[in-house]
C-alpha cells in the first residue's frame, strides 16, 4: 500500500513463485517492497503487484538480493477498481474493472501489473521501488 501528502511512503511482502525442472510452480522465496516516491501526492491506497520476468537472466537479477526500479515520473489517478498511469520508465501495466496498457512487452526483462484493491489517490510525482528478495528453503 501506499499513503501519500506531497512525500509517499509505503511497503509490503510478497511471495517469490518459479517453475521447478518438472514444470511445476514452487514458492521459491519471499521479498519485501518499499516505496518512496516526491511530487504532488494525496491520498492512500491499498494494492497487489505481480512481476513476470521475461527470461531466467531477469529472474536471477531480481533474487541477487537487492533489487530496485528506477525512478520515474508519473501521473497516477486511481479509485477502487479503476487505474491510469504514465510511467516513464519500465512496463506500467494496470489492471482495474478494465486491462489498461502503459506499454506491451518487458522492460529489462520484467513486466509489471498493479491491481488496485481500495482507496483513492491523486500521484504526480517521481518514485522508486526497492525489493529485497530472501530464498526459502525448498
Amino acid at each position: 500500500g501506499k499513503f501519500a501528502f506531497i512525500i509517499g511512503v509505503g511497503g509490503a511482502g510478497g511471495e517469490v513463485f518459479a517453475h521447478d525442472e518438472a514444470g511445476k510452480v514452487t514458492k521459491v522465496g519471499e521479498s519485501t517492497l518499499m516505496l518512496a516516491s516526491a511530487g504532488w501526492s494525496l491520498g492512500l491506497t491499498v494494492f497487489s503487484q505481480i512481476i513476470f520476468f521475461e527470461n531466467e537472466e531477469a529472474f536471477k537479477h531480481f533474487t541477487s538480493g537487492t533489487f530496485e526500479f528506477e525512478a520515474g515520473a508519473k501521473i497516477h489517478i486511481l479509485k477502487t477498481g479503476a487505474d491510469a498511469a504514465a510511467r516513464t520508465t519500465g512496463s506500467g501495466e494496470t489492471i482495474g474493472t478494465s486491462v489498461t496498457t502503459a506499454k506491451k512487452g518487458y522492460t529489462n526483462g520484467m513486466a509489471t501489473f498493479v491491481m488496485p484493491k481500495v482507496g483513492a489517490i491523486i500521484d504526480i510525482s517521481a518514485e522508486g521501488q526497492r525489493f529485497n528478495y530472501s530464498a526459502v528453503e525448498v
